[in-house]
């Protein structure tokens, strides 16, 4: 009911004021008990109307006054909003002219009033490189029992420009009170880091963490071996690692090959000297590009060093002898072939070279065994099973030249 359908009203007229309230919010600053008023004449509700309140004790409205004024709506009510940092009773009035009603509430003690902030070093004396960081762990826990404080926001700051990871809030604990800061900073030295429980006197931490100057270090290499042939000795690489001028020991390196079908061996981390060895082995004729990095420094330009692979020279011939042919397919019994191994140079018998059986047929075949090694008179004896009948041409391949093969046919009935 809107003003202009009453009769006037006069200022000294007695109005109707009633005052209700919520109460036994928690004192801390934040939680709130509320009063609404109701103004009225002659029971029909006073809309758009102009009420003052005002509170006793510590108690502030939202905007961190103990006064203020808001108007009534459509139901002839008007509510306010208050909060407390100190557990008490408060009363608060409202006025209306020469009409006032009064309304005690209660701020109940805060159960996170009495609370601690710790903190300890997880990481410390990092390289003042703008990257690498320092860490702290901190926890906020109750001083009476010692249980965790779940999901409450922290603050932080840092002092001489250093940087914070996350570099901004909310920064929350976790479920069991912990958070973990990252600091990083670009000048060597020490920085003050500071951290607060907000609204929480006394829940702080300040603890120095020190930055220590950029360690300048140096990759170089140096080829050992290089141009072996493929099937051979292995090319070789000498990495040497320097920190600050000395010998960078313990440092993990990392390696790549260009093309990846060259295969790497090598120990995962620098020796006493500052120094690592590459072996590299590669199935193909060609040049291998071997890329070097050392793993703590990833601001370090990689190290690249090319070797190159040559066409294996051929050394040796084989020959062939069938021991047994037309075996019955299907039946363990088998082909046999006899290879021997001569040098080229003098074509004297070959001893200890590893030789690698295949087999080519219509259906199933198989060599046993499919790796042999020479003996004594350079030869070694390999057995064939075919599933069906038929030509099964059986292949020798001499492993460290894989150039030089020998192929025999044997039949199946």
């Amino acid at each position: 009911m809107s003003n202009d359908t009453l009769p006037s009203i006069p200022e000294d007229a007695c109005h109707d004021l009633t005052l209700t309230a919520t109460t036994n919010a928690i004192a801390d600053g934040c939680d709130t008990n509320s009063a609404t008023a109701r103004l009225s004449y002659q029971g029909c509700p006073l809309c758009g109307q102009l009420l003052s309140f005002t509170l006793s004790g510590d108690a502030q409205f939202s905007d961190g006054a103990q006064q203020c004024s808001a108007t009534t709506d459509g139901q002839g009510e008007a509510t306010v909003f208050f909060t407390d940092t100190r557990p008490e009773t408060v009363l608060i009035t409202c006025n209306y002219y020469q009409t006032q009603s009064r309304e005690s509430v209660s701020f109940d003690n805060n159960p996170l009033a009495d609370i601690n902030l710790s903190g300890a070093v997880l990481q410390n004396n990092a390289p003042a490189d703008g990257i690498s960081r320092n860490a702290m762990r901190y926890r906020v826990y109750q001083a009476a029992g010692g249980a965790p404080v779940p999901r409450i926001a922290l603050s932080f700051s840092a002092s001489g420009g250093a940087g914070l990871i996350p570099p901004a809030g909310p920064w929350i604990t976790d479920g069991n009170g912990l958070y973990d800061l990252y600091v990083t900073n670009g000048t060597p030295g020490q920085v003050l880091v500071s951290a607060q429980v907000p609204g929480f006197a006394g829940a702080d931490n300040n603890t120095f963490l020190n930055f220590t100057p950029v360690a300048i270090y140096s990759l170089t290499s140096n080829t050992i071996r290089n141009y072996q042939q493929v099937g051979g000795l292995s090319n070789i690489i000498l990495f040497s690692l320097t920190r600050n001028g000395a010998a960078a020991a313990n440092e993990r390196m990392s390696f790549t090959a260009n093309p990846p079908t060259a295969t790497i061996v090598a120990a995962d981390a620098t020796d006493p000297a500052g120094q690592l060895s590459v072996e590299i082995f590669s199935p193909l004729a060609g040049e291998v590009e071997i890329t070097a990095v050392v793993d703590s420094q990833p601001s370090l330009q990689p190290v690249h060093v090319i070797v190159t692979f040559t066409e294996p020279a051929q050394r040796y011939y084989i020959a062939n002898t069938v021991i047994r042919d037309y075996t019955p397919a299907g039946q363990p019994i088998g082909n046999i072939v006899l290879f021997t191994v001569y040098s080229l140079a003098d074509n004297m018998p070959q001893r200890d070279i590893v030789l690698d059986f295949s087999t080519t047929a219509i259906g199933n075949a198989q060599p046993l065994p499919i790796t042999g090694t020479t003996g004594p008179d350079g030869s070694v004896s390999v057995r064939v099973l075919a599933s069906d009948a038929g030509t099964v041409r059986l292949t020798a391949t001499i492993r460290t030249e894989p150039t030089t093969t020998s192929n025999v046919d044997t039949t199946f009935i």
